[in-house]
Formats: C-alpha cells, sequence, structure tokens
C-alpha cells in the first residue's frame, strides 16, 4: 500500500475529535475515514459522517465550516490530502435549517 493511500492512527483521531466536538450534540456516532483519490486524480480523504436517530431536527448550521475546521487540524499534522466529508443521517432524521 502506498503512503497514499495510508492514513496515520493520529489523522484519524485529529479529524473524530473535530467532529465530536462539533456534531456530538447533533448525535454524532462514528466517522469512517478513508484514502480515496478525487475525479483529478488527487489523493484525498472520505470522510463518511454517521449520526444517530434523534427526535430533536438537528440544526444544519452545525456542518457550516466543518471542512475548514477539519483541514486546520490535518495542516498541523502535515496531513496535506483534502478531507471529502460526507454526511449520513437515519432516514427519519429532521433537518432544521
Amino acid at each position: 500500500m502506498s503512503d497514499e493511500q495510508t492514513i496515520s492512527n493520529s489523522t484519524k483521531l485529529a479529524v473524530e475529535r473535530v467532529l465530536r466536538d462539533r456534531l456530538g450534540q447533533a448525535g454524532f456516532s462514528g466517522a469512517d475515514i478513508r484514502a480515496d483519490r478525487d475525479s483529478d486524480g488527487d489523493p484525498i480523504l472520505l470522510v463518511d459522517v454517521k449520526y444517530a436517530y434523534s427526535d430533536k431536527p438537528i440544526n444544519s448550521k452545525l456542518t457550516y465550516g466543518l471542512s475548514t475546521e477539519v483541514r486546520k487540524a490535518l495542516s498541523a499534522l502535515g496531513e496535506t490530502r483534502f478531507p471529502h466529508i460526507r454526511h449520513h443521517f437515519d432516514e427519519q432524521q429532521k433537518i432544521a435549517s
């Protein structure tokens, strides 16, 4: 496996820490983080964020600026791959705008 396909534990922990801090109140339940390539062939990090169902609608503003915050945490570790963040909510979850 090439270095572009590996993800260090410190990288995973840094991403998860930002997600937990920002999205904990929205039911953040974990994230799958893996190396991939974008449509141009550049190395990226795919971050699939999972949420537990909540009766309370989730405020969509919690995700505003999230990728910037994750990128700052990654940059501090020397990680240059761009994080592509995808959110996975329960089908019945209500989202407040």
